[in-house]
């Protein structure tokens, strides 16, 4: 497997449902006991929610995977290189809406997202594009 671990991060105000976005981060990484919530405030001290998650176990990450696959992950493919930074992590944005809906759709301006990181298992020698390509079928 070319992917190390996933990170995945929600915020949510006071004013969302922060079950329905826990419920949604829990499909997306597929176990609830993942999700770890944090309250805190925001600049302007109202208060705010950071959900994260770490999805670490193989078979999550097959899972993961497979539902970047069915919501069209080619759209990833045509700026693949500028989205990896200098530690071999891809960095995107999935539609938190999308989630909620259990459905997957890459985040446009202006929407609510889950930020995703994926670590690419990479050595000396070894392309992460090309390793990330493979993985995810583009």
């Amino acid at each position: 497997m070319a992917i190390h671990h996933i990170n995945l991060r929600a915020t949510a105000s006071a004013i969302d449902n922060l079950s329905v976005i826990s419920d949604a981060m829990a499909w997306l990484c597929g176990d609830v006991e993942l999700i770890l919530t944090d309250r805190t405030t925001s600049y302007h001290g109202s208060e705010m929610y950071i959900l994260s998650a770490k999805i670490a176990k193989n078979r999550a990450v097959s899972a993961f995977v497979g539902k970047l696959k069915q919501g069209g992950v080619s759209v990833l493919a045509g700026d693949l290189a500028k989205r990896i930074d200098e530690n071999n992590t891809l960095h995107f944005r999935l539609c938190l809406d999308s989630v909620i809906d259990q459905k997957i759709s890459f985040a446009e301006s202006g929407d609510k997202t889950v930020k995703c990181s994926i670590k690419i298992e990479s050595y000396p020698g070894d392309s992460p594009i090309e390793k990330i390509s493979a993985e995810l079928g583009i």
